[in-house]
């Protein structure tokens, strides 16, 4: 009798050992803001944990824990060691990425908001920028950017003189003193880093130009974790199914695209070279910030 007891046990214990509850929790890695004030990867912190939240019924639990704090380049070196269990930095596209051996995911996460571009610049500057009015005149103020950052090279093929700069918070400091004119930010960043930073002598949001470049935003991981990328990959897409993704890109984008004022600066569009066709698959949604609105494309109609 005792012997049936314990055999029955023994399964029951296996039946829950092959239960979610039971199976190795697994690592992911996020990247936190470079300083206590930088709060540019809250949005991708949240869509992780969101996008792993909706793939936990069918991968199992998960953690989510902190990679030390570190600029652009020093991530990327981080990422191409593997060094942090399926470590998700999000970047803007750069072929050289994958040329490295680095796997990407498909979607563009921000939904195309980082690519409009409000400015940074010195309050002594202000009257000359609102007299520009086209390309020309615009070329003629130089640009900071963050070292490791696909902009330089976007900038620079536009005609624009590029300072790079390895700190992220000296790029404030810089921009107000004059050491380059324009540090210009995605629309989706400016509020908190002007609430960060409007304490800089001298530094000011430029009220009237706005930038325009493509610069889709991926995931990218270490090839040993490509089923960690596809498994928040698969989150991705659910929360984008449900609105889930919406609403927290709202939350955490919208306060900051209406601070900007979109709508009433003047549209600068500039070519990104690094783009190939077909680049996003075709029923990626974007945010139009003149409109106001998502945008999803509609599927193909349906042959007779």
């Amino acid at each position: 009798m005792k012997s049936g007891v314990k055999g029955c046990c023994l399964r029951l214990l296996l039946l829950w050992c092959l239960a979610p509850a039971c199976q190795a929790v697994t690592l992911f890695t996020y990247r936190p803001g470079e300083t206590a004030s930088d709060v540019r990867t809250a949005f991708t912190t949240a869509l992780l944990e969101l996008a792993l939240e909706k793939t936990r019924p069918q991968y199992g639990d998960f953690q989510l824990v902190s990679a030390p704090a570190m600029n652009t380049a020093r991530a990327l070196a981080e990422l191409k060691k593997g060094s942090q269990p399926n470590f998700m930095l999000k970047m803007s596209y750069d072929p050289k990425l994958e040329a490295s051996g680095l796997l990407r995911s498909k979607l563009d996460v921000d939904l195309d908001i980082i690519g409009y571009r409000a400015c940074f610049t010195r309050t002594s500057l202000l009257p000359s920028l609102a007299q520009v009015h086209n390309l020309t005149q615009l070329q003629q103020f130089s640009h900071g950017q963050g070292s490791g950052w696909v902009d330089s090279q976007i900038l620079a093929a536009n005609g624009f003189k590029v300072v790079t700069v390895g700190q992220y918070e000296s790029l404030f400091r810089m921009v107000a003193t004059g050491r380059f004119d324009l540090f210009c930010r995605g629309i989706n960043e400016l509020q908190g880093e002007w609430q960060a930073h409007r304490q800089l002598a001298g530094l000011a949001v430029e009220p009237s130009l706005l930038l325009y470049y493509p610069l889709p935003r991926f995931f990218y991981a270490n090839p040993r974790d490509a089923a960690g990328l596809q498994r928040v990959e698969e989150g991705v897409r659910l929360a984008l199914a449900d609105g889930s993704l919406q609403h927290l890109w709202l939350s955490h984008y919208g306060p900051s695209v209406t601070f900007a004022q979109p709508a009433q600066r003047r549209l600068f569009r500039l070519h990104n070279p690094l783009l190939p066709p077909d680049l996003l698959p075709a029923e990626q949604p974007r945010f139009d910030p003149l409109l106001g609105d998502f945008i999803t494309p509609q599927p193909p109609p349906r042959l007779p």
